[in-house]
């Protein structure tokens, strides 16, 4: 199909032509222009975007870190609290159930001032609990505590704090989650552990902290802690692709991918904080560049239209070139039936008016080479019949009247007739009054007449065997084609053998050609000299000649073969095409 439209394409005019090219050209560079505006555009779109992530996942962790720093500072107050600090320095003789019921009201008075803690759960070193919950009390003991995993690392940071989700395992509950914060219960006097305290922060106190940063409904949070257990999420999560042992991904402790959802695009960005918590955020990111969208629509429009414009523009440039030239084919249309006449149009001085100018003086050169070729074939014509007429050698017409001679001496009438009238048929016929073609038929009496002459004059030095195909007789061909070739075959072929020889001439109708063969028994030729002969041309006289006035004759369009072998013979097959009237003429 696209070959079609460019044999189609070709017949277009020119206009058409420049505003098609034009119009192919603009929607490439305009498609171009696109994908080069949406890859640069994305890209700052989606570093837009992730900054924007970014920027949401530090507010969140400040919001986080500010909840912990309070919870600190709560935490600092009990440790500060004598009462609480004798209580747990004399635990293993002082402990009774009067000083635990008072240490655990006071925590209940300090728990109801702390919205954001749900919990308090103190242990002394002998084992001896003072707590408050606002929900279920969870029942673990001193003894539990000292064998969960995180209990060494508690005791290295010598009174610095501990987060850890539900309690590092202690407070594993359905549909409850915790952030604890744990820290070793120092003596301020002796600075030595005297309990360990746990104060548990609600999943609820921790989505209040950055409440207002999800109220629009656009972010989507969630953190996971350092074990990759879910702590909170504002969402079911589940449609979301949220990628595991995403720590080795992150540079600088951030990492963002763009994923796509139930046919929606979203950016997915990772922050890894001083807790070593992963916190997640969730962004429609088609939302956020609906701005960038509308930008990108207002400058595709600007572009067609100045597509528009310009093709409109092309087109009227277009016809102010293509309507003089259409002027000046219309006045060149004679030249198509020969008749070579100059053009008369008002034209300007621009480059119409000089192709106009141009086209005259080529009209009147090719005027004056017309003239100049017909004058120059009538002498070609000329000196090609007197070529052939040279190449009728004299000494042949000179040995034959020795032979007439010694004949007559010998009383031989007979042959003498025979050879007279053959050397007279020969030389009317090669001759044909001038003319540069004949028949086949006759072609074959003027070597008949000849083979006549020499087999007289070398006594039977040969034979001869003919295979004519009579549907080739009446064609027409360029006279003296055999000849020169039996003439070889008798000269370079059969003589130089010192014996008998043979000489074949076959005639025969192809599809579109006619087939001429002469072939001979004699000496042959070399493989080296056969291949000087086809590559340079050349051949003796009577090959070179017959195969050099073929070729003017027939264009070059007759194919010529040459096959040899030393002892052997040649054999020359020629090709003449059928179709030779324009020849002729």
């Amino acid at each position: 199909m696209i070959s079609k439209f460019k044999e189609e394409f070709k017949n277009f005019k020119l206009g058409t032509k420049v505003i098609v090219y034009y119009f192919v050209i603009s929607i490439i560079s305009l498609s171009f222009c696109i994908f080069i505006y949406q890859k640069v555009n994305g890209g700052i779109m989606t570093e837009k975007v992730s900054e924007m992530s970014l920027q949401t996942l530090k507010t969140v962790d400040e919001n986080l870190e500010l909840l912990i720093y309070n919870v600190d500072n709560e935490s600092k107050i009990l440790i500060s609290n004598l009462n609480l600090q004798k209580t747990l320095r004399t635990g293993d003789y002082g402990f009774n159930y009067k000083d635990q019921a008072s240490i655990n009201r006071y925590l209940t008075e300090f728990i109801q001032s702390n919205m954001f803690i749900s919990s308090i759960y103190i242990f002394d070193n002998y084992g001896n609990r003072y707590f408050v919950d606002k929900k279920d009390y969870k029942a673990f003991s001193l003894q539990n505590i000292k064998d969960s995993y995180w209990y060494d690392d508690i005791e290295k940071l010598k009174g610095g704090y501990m987060v850890r989700l539900n309690g590092g395992g202690l407070f594993n509950q359905p549909n409850q989650k915790y952030i604890s914060f744990m820290r070793i219960f120092n003596d301020l006097e002796t600075g030595k552990p005297i309990g360990i305290m746990i104060i548990n922060i609600p999943e609820k106190a921790i989505n209040n902290s950055f409440k207002n940063i999800v109220s629009s409904g656009e972010a989507i949070i969630q953190i996971k802690d350092e074990y990759n257990n879910d702590i909170l999420s504002t969402t079911d999560l589940s449609k979301y692709n949220i990628k595991e042992n995403i720590k080795s991904q992150m540079v600088d402790n951030y990492y963002y991918s763009i994923e796509k959802v139930q046919g929606k695009s979203y950016i997915t960005s990772y922050l890894e904080n001083k807790l070593r918590w992963t916190i997640i955020s969730i962004l429609p990111f088609n939302e956020l560049s609906n701005q960038a969208n509308v930008s990108k629509l207002i400058i595709l429009g600007l572009l067609l239209l100045n597509a528009l414009l310009i093709l409109i523009g092309l087109a009227i440039v277009s016809s102010s070139i293509t309507k003089p030239i259409d002027k000046l084919i219309n006045s060149m249309k004679g030249v198509e039936a020969g008749e070579f006449k100059k053009v008369s149009i008002a034209t300007g001085n621009d480059e119409i008016g000089k192709l106009k100018d141009v086209y005259n003086a080529m009209i009147c050169k090719i005027e004056s080479l017309i003239q100049q070729v017909i004058e120059d074939q009538k002498i070609k014509r000329k000196v090609e019949l007197d070529v052939l007429q040279a190449q009728i050698k004299p000494h042949f017409l000179y040995n034959s009247f020795d032979t007439v001679s010694s004949l007559a001496l010998d009383n031989r009438n007979e042959e003498v007739y025979l050879l007279i009238k053959s050397l007279g048929s020969f030389y009317r016929t090669s001759l044909s009054k001038g003319n540069e073609v004949i028949s086949i038929k006759e072609e074959l009496q003027t070597v008949k007449s000849y083979l006549i002459i020499q087999q007289i004059r070398y006594e039977n030095l040969f034979e001869v065997k003919m295979d004519i195909d009579e549907r080739a007789n009446n064609y027409k061909i360029l006279k003296l084609v055999l000849q020169p070739l039996v003439e070889n075959s008798i000269y370079h072929g059969i003589k130089p053998a010192r014996r008998n020889g043979n000489i074949f001439i076959s005639t025969s109708l192809q599809d579109d050609y006619i087939e001429l063969v002469v072939q001979d028994d004699g000496i042959g030729i070399s493989s080296e000299m056969l291949e000087w002969i086809k590559n340079e041309n050349n051949g003796g006289i009577g090959l070179r000649g017959t195969m050099e006035r073929l070729n003017i004759f027939y264009n070059g369009a007759v194919r010529f073969e040459l096959e040899s072998k030393v002892g052997y013979g040649t054999k020359i097959t020629i090709h003449v095409p059928i179709d030779q009237e324009a020849s002729y003429e």
